[in-house]
């Protein structure tokens, strides 16, 4: 037996796998956090990947706008935002912070503190955040090649400078970072579903990037439109820790941070067996509050398990299902049930904003089977939308067992999350 310690929000659970199944594993050893974070932000920042250092945009009575991510990221503003306000007001700007929240509602006081630390909620900096449906808080700037109309917060537009503050990870919609900052951080709720209604495109997903991915050339050019100076990206370890900075306009330093994120975060898997695995493991992070956050390991596992085969995910979702529980009308996702949903989603009955992080592992549930280990209390969430749940990795395991045969080839992915295969956008 091989034991694996499966990351299940806060804890883990330890498990013990046959060792004649376990053919994969990508629990390998990361890079230690920075040790000097501050030190790193500021090299960053004066050594951009492309344009002018920070330094040159500030100056007395200029109003320098930070952009920030809100809860549903891991970026530790808290530790990134400091020696950045250092700067600002040693040269006499006048520091701001939005939150981008897209079309999510507002943080409130307690995630508040959990992303900006008690030192700058108390500093009497002006904290703004997004309302995607205030209509009257955003401008329009015009459309993308696309034809996206392009409406963006007026505090934003109305800064001197904007340095956006975020972190690259792999979304279900490419990577995360950068120009999503914008659209959809701090664009209008109509903005917002006129792009993400590009997420039914066939690359406009999971690791991939422009041209290809249509939605984020989309996002970057609704970015270039609103005027975002600069981007500052970190990249985090499995224990959330900095171990990755880069910083300068936007597209080239997010086309930078997605190369460093692959070289952790991708595997070249050649001992796959034709065809994929029979089973896919994965687990969640602390952040995962809400299952349509923590749902995300069934698409990235999609690229190593085989079609017909099982992924199981270890969530307690203590926040519940959140936004996943739109998908429960359309489950199972047979081909009559999809078809009702892009009728759904034309007539408005559904919104991409919410439904673009649902939809995508409907799709991958139309071809495979996937279990759930959660808490106990949560096991009828999953049967109203139609996931088998368990309660203990055991039964989970040996359901799947059952179904491909106790030579079932396994992989374990401890955060399935931030896993990518090498070479999908190469």
């Amino acid at each position: 037996m091989t034991t694996v310690h499966i990351p299940y929000g806060e804890k883990k659970i330890a498990f013990d796998i046959p060792e004649k199944n376990l053919v994969i594993s990508t629990d390998t050893t990361f890079p230690p956090g920075i040790a000097d974070i501050e030190g790193a932000v500021v090299h960053g920042l004066e050594n951009p990947v492309k344009g002018p250092p920070f330094s040159s945009y500030l100056g007395k009575g200029k109003k320098i706008l930070l952009l920030i991510d809100n809860y549903a990221r891991l970026t530790p503003a808290h530790k990134l935002l400091p020696p950045i306000l250092r700067k600002i007001t040693e040269q006499g700007g006048i520091p701001e912070i939005l939150v981008a929240n897209g079309a999510l509602r507002e943080m409130n006081e307690a995630e508040l503190r959990r992303k900006l630390g008690d030192e700058i909620l108390g500093s009497g900096i002006p904290i703004y955040q997004s309302n995607a449906r205030n209509r009257w808080e955003f401008e329009f700037l015009g459309e993308t090649t696309l034809g996206t109309p392009v409406s963006v917060h007026r505090r934003f537009l109305e800064a001197d400078m904007r340095l956006a503050v975020s972190m690259t990870q792999a979304t279900l919609w490419g990577y995360g970072g950068g120009g999503s900052m914008i659209l959809p951080g701090v664009c209008s709720y109509e903005t917002i579903e006129w792009n993400h209604r590009l997420t039914t495109g066939r690359y406009s997903s999971l690791g991939y990037e422009p041209p290809q991915n249509v939605m984020r050339m989309d996002i970057e050019e609704a970015m270039e439109m609103a005027g975002l100076e600069m981007s500052l990206l970190v990249i985090l370890n499995p224990d959330l820790e900095i171990i990755h900075v880069e910083a300068g306009e936007t597209v080239a330093t997010h086309r930078k941070s997605v190369k460093a994120y692959d070289s952790y975060y991708t595997f070249d898997l050649p001992g796959l067996a034709k065809g994929g695995l029979d089973i896919g493991i994965s687990g969640s992070f602390p952040g995962d509050r809400f299952f349509a956050h923590s749902c995300w390991p069934i698409a990235n596992l999609d690229h190593f398990v085989k079609d017909g085969g099982t992924i199981i995910l270890a969530t307690p979702a203590p926040g519940g299902l959140a936004h996943f529980a739109y998908a429960k009308d359309y489950m199972p996702p047979t081909r009559e049930n999809m078809k009702k949903l892009y009728e759904d989603f034309y007539y408005q009955k559904q919104q991409f904003w919410h439904g673009c992080l649902w939809l995508p592992i409907l799709q991958v549930l139309a071809r495979k089977q996937a279990i759930v280990v959660t808490e106990k209390e949560r096991l009828s969430l999953f049967e109203e939308v139609k996931i088998p749940a368990y309660a203990s990795m055991e039964e989970a395991f040996a359901v799947a067992l059952e179904r491909h045969g106790r030579d079932a080839t396994v992989g374990f992915f401890p955060y399935g999350k931030w896993i990518l295969p090498k070479g999908l956008h190469t």
